[in-house]
């Protein structure tokens, strides 16, 4: 793995799978699986591309299913324990950007934003709301740091939760430079090591970029704030089906030399 904590990365692997933005939809995520398991081979990298949570109505539910699934391929003869690989998506971001609300300057602003942006589904996985918080911020610091703690004992309550959240990566690549992987987008004239929010926020147009990013062969993403569907050219692919907005879950699996060899829709 990457020597940078930031960043994950695959070294021989023979096979990459990639999952697209899950979005809080168990059942969807369970049939994945399902598929996945039938063609897995052990030394296989998995990789979920952010946005596990948010929008879908079972978003603890998806958490505890990507954790047991990591457990069944690491658990596997010949596998390690890095070949599993978590992004961070613009959900969890904003899920991370919570626990420090109490020092926001406008925390009613902030969480009325954010339930625009779907994290309404998360806030109830740990047992709260957005109207809670607005409620607890008209509190003063108080209110809204009482309020977070309780949101962060929800959270310590579930076994792994808060682990999930501390191993997301902002990106991951292949040693050899053939796949890059991140949540949805890169700044074309931006290093990778500058991106930052501009992995899960960035406005730049994906579809555009028709040479090698980087010097990497394939950059892959797994959510398009567009929702435009998948879409697959030379030097880019989105895998974002449209899970959590009445869409399909994508997965991909990727060759040694970059080329796709399997893709599952549910």
């Amino acid at each position: 793995m990457s020597k940078d904590t930031k960043f994950a990365e695959f070294e021989d692997k023979k096979r990459i799978w990639a999952v697209a933005s899950i979005h809080g939809e168990l059942d969807h995520l369970r049939a994945l699986h399902g598929e996945i398991a039938n063609h897995f081979i052990p030394g296989d990298g998995l990789i979920y591309l952010g946005n596990i949570m948010g929008r879908g109505p079972n978003v603890g539910g998806c958490i505890n299913e990507i954790l047991s699934f990591r457990r069944l391929v690491i658990l596997q003869d010949g596998a390690d324990i890095n070949d599993v690989v978590f992004l961070r998506g613009c959900q969890e971001e904003m899920l991370y950007k919570l626990r420090h609300i109490p020092f926001a300057k406008e925390p009613v602003e902030v969480l009325e934003w954010m339930a625009s942006h779907g994290v309404e589904s998360t806030l109830r996985a740990y047992g709260t709301s957005c109207e809670e918080g607005i409620r607890a911020a008209s509190q003063g610091l108080s209110g809204i740091s009482s309020w977070m703690n309780r949101l962060k004992a929800e959270m310590h309550k579930q076994d792994g939760h808060e682990q999930y959240m501390d191993a997301l990566k902002r990106a991951a690549y292949t040693t050899d430079k053939k796949l890059l992987f991140v949540n949805a987008n890169v700044v074309l004239d931006m290093p990778l090591d500058a991106q930052s929010d501009a992995f899960w926020w960035g406005t730049q147009e994906f579809r555009d970029l028709d040479h090698p990013y980087g010097g990497f062969d394939r950059t892959i993403r797994g959510y398009d704030h567009r929702q435009q569907g998948v879409h697959m050219a030379d030097h880019q692919l989105c895998l974002d089906g449209g899970c959590g907005f009445g869409g399909k879950l994508v997965a991909a699996c990727f060759e040694a030399d970059g080329t796709l060899s399997h893709r599952i829709e549910v």
